[in-house]
Order: structure tokens, then C-alpha cells, then sequence
């Protein structure tokens, strides 16, 4: 007669570990893809158009003239600018 085979025993807990360890490194590569992508768009951009929209309208001349008047600026004391003609103004308009 011939021999026969011994069943087959399964083990509940046979490499679950490994099943574990896998799944770990997947969403870890997942989120290490997915991280920079989201604080690019939610936090650069945004940041982004914030300094164009400031520099476009900002004026270096006079936010000098208000620093020099405030006393801000130790090199020029308060009122020591150009002063301001009225009539040069009229001409202008």
C-alpha cells in the first residue's frame, strides 16, 4: 500500500507579520508621496499669490517717506525729508 499523505495544517498565524509589515511600508510610501503634494497646494500657492498681490502694488518710495516721518529710521530723524510743495502738486494735476 501506498503511504499516504499527512493532512495539511494551517496556521491561522503564518505570516501575518510580514502581511502587516507590507501594508505598513505601502502606506508609508503613500503618504510620503501625498504629504508634499498637499502642502504645496494648500500652503505654497496660496503663500505665493499672497507676496505677488503685495508687490504688485507696493510702492519702496513710499513706504520709505512713512518710515522717515514715523522716526522709524535712525539716519534721518522725524521731519528731516524733502518737504512738500503744495504748488508742485497743483502743477501735477
Amino acid at each position: 500500500m501506498p503511504a499516504e499523505k499527512p493532512p495539511e495544517i494551517k496556521f491561522p498565524m503564518h505570516n501575518v507579520h510580514l502581511k502587516q509589515t507590507y501594508g505598513n511600508i505601502k502606506m508609508a510610501c503613500t503618504l510620503a508621496l501625498i504629504a508634499p503634494l498637499l502642502l504645496y497646494t494648500f500652503n505654497n500657492i496660496p503663500r505665493k499669490r499672497k507676496y505677488r498681490s503685495f508687490y504688485s502694488k507696493y510702492d519702496p518710495i513710499d513706504a520709505f517717506d512713512r518710515m522717515m516721518s514715523g522716526g522709524y529710521l535712525s539716519s534721518c530723524p522725524p521731519g528731516s525729508g524733502p518737504k512738500k510743495d503744495d504748488k508742485k502738486d497743483k502743477k501735477k494735476k
